[in-house]
């Protein structure tokens, strides 16, 4: 491990040394796993315990909102207990000292922005954050919803605003998401499958620009095909120690 994050390291400085850094993170659910929060895929995923053709499909949603809002009524109270890890605060001190210039999540959990990250591009939503599906009128949680489904004020069902599968990404996120993506010359991966697109396209479109690609991930990924360094192993474990290395603490 020591090696490959010092491999990954070099090739910062080396970039670093020939032109001005652009970079941004391109984050899944892999980096809040250390926090609590359940993975969708893998051992233990969420999917294991729910089907997502009923819970995570604009047609289940059509079909049964009620059940939908009980899977998220049990999400919602694991994001609210939920506090950043090592690999988001890692995050941060990148951010400060020039080399993260944008996070584009997956994540729906607003650790990120918990840990103190600015520059947050939400392309699946936020948990957190309903929105009303006649007025379209947004309201962000504080508190796990008492009565499932809430209701807005103008007496339509307020729902999670969150991407559902088959339904459109949110157009303003995608948009400026590619925008980075074909501007940067260095892109970090954590903690992503590299199977919910578009977002996984990304790294593919930097890399045919010239960027450096660095994946830190618990197992390969399709990402790992384009990558100039993998580091393998825990988020919350490697990045800290990578950005140790990068800032020469």
């Amino acid at each position: 491990m020591f090696e490959s994050i010092k491999q990954a390291v070099s090739l910062v400085k080396e970039l670093e040394a020939k032109e001005r850094i652009q970079s941004y993170v391109l984050t899944g659910a892999g980096i809040s796993k250390g926090s609590g929060i359940p993975t969708f895929r893998g051992e233990d995923g969420l999917w294991d315990t729910y089907d997502f053709e009923e819970v995570a499909t604009l047609e289940g949603w059509m079909r049964n909102p009620e059940k939908i809002w009980l899977m998220y009524q049990e999400g919602i109270h694991q994001i609210f207990d939920a506090k950043p890890n090592a690999a988001h605060k890692a995050l941060v001190e990148l951010e400060k000292n020039g080399y993260c210039h944008y996070i584009i999540t997956q994540n729906v959990d607003s650790l990120h922005q918990k840990a103190g990250s600015e520059n947050v591009i939400e392309v699946h939503g936020n948990i957190a954050r309903i929105k009303c599906i006649i007025c379209g009128k947004f309201q962000q949680l504080k508190e796990t919803p008492k009565i499932v489904p809430p209701m807005c004020s103008c007496g339509g069902m307020m729902r999670p605003d969150v991407t559902l599968f088959n339904e459109p990404l949110p157009e303003d996120e995608i948009t400026k998401s590619f925008e980075i993506a074909n501007k940067a010359n260095l892109v970090l991966i954590v903690g992503t499958s590299a199977e919910v697109y578009p977002a996984a396209r990304l790294p593919s479109i930097s890399k045919k620009n010239g960027a450096k690609i660095i994946v830190f991930n618990f197992e390969q990924t399709e990402h790992v095909n384009i990558a100039d360094s993998f580091i393998e192993g825990k988020s919350e474990k490697t990045l800290p120690i990578f950005i140790e290395m990068l800032l020469n603490r």
